[in-house]
């Protein structure tokens, strides 16, 4: 009888225990989510965070004659996926996010391997951030959020990657991507980087030209073909 009676107290003490726990667990992810999402913007917002495009004046031949760059921003042509070339794409895709079309918004096993590749250099060499991600930052979040290099806004940035993804296909995800991210020299967007640095519509571009430009994504100041020809190439 002793027994049966210590059991019951020592089971009962291992699940007063455990409740305890759970409700640790729960009560610190919730206001982990609360930290990570307050005041986090809106889906809504994301019209608000396009660059604007360059307002160009042609003659009646059609020829341009001028490029009135917005204020604080540079050149900026949207065009629909479809009139970019699938080597560009997939260049991109392969240079920025090779898992683009596996993951929900996030890359957590592409996450592991830039906190890995990080530890192992002693600095921050890998970023890990998806197209979804760049996407939500670029568009989402003001220049000062975007310049934080801190957790908070890792965290927060994923959260809106996850509800971008949830909301919009990833063709439609890589297409804002892919008519919004930097390309360099006042150039914002495929087909703006095109004309810059080639005189051409995105539609034109060849194979080594998308290649290049994909490189550019990364670091544009580095691999300018401009002004440091050989270093974009050899990217």
């Amino acid at each position: 009888m002793r027994r049966l009676w210590h059991f019951y107290r020592t089971r009962k003490r291992r699940t007063q225990i455990l409740i305890v726990v759970l409700l640790l667990m729960v009560s610190t992810a919730s206001g982990l989510y609360a930290w990570v999402t307050y005041d986090l913007p809106s889906l809504d917002n994301i019209e608000a965070g396009l660059a604007l495009p360059s307002t160009r004046i042609y003659d009646r031949h059609g020829r341009l004659l001028y490029e009135i760059l917005p204020p604080e921003q540079g050149r900026n042509r949207v065009i629909p996926l479809e009139a970019i070339p699938e080597y560009c794409i997939q260049a991109v895709i392969a240079t920025e996010d090779a898992n683009y079309y596996s993951h929900p918004g996030v890359d957590i096993v592409g996450i592991l391997r830039a906190l890995w590749i990080n530890i192992q250099g002693g600095e921050v060499l890998a970023g890990g951030s998806t197209i979804t991600q760049q996407t939500a930052r670029l568009l989402l979040l003001d220049p000062q959020q975007q310049a934080e290099r801190t957790l908070h806004r890792k965290l927060r940035e994923m959260v809106l990657a996850l509800r971008l993804q949830n909301a919009y296909s990833k063709e439609h995800v890589l297409a804002l991507y892919l008519n919004q991210v930097y390309f360099g020299n006042l150039a914002y967007g495929i087909e703006a980087a095109a004309r810059t640095y080639f005189a051409k519509s995105a539609e034109g571009l060849s194979l080594a030209e998308c290649s290049l430009l994909a490189g550019l994504v990364q670091n544009a100041a580095a691999y300018d073909p401009l002004s440091n020809l050989e270093a974009a190439r050899e990217r």
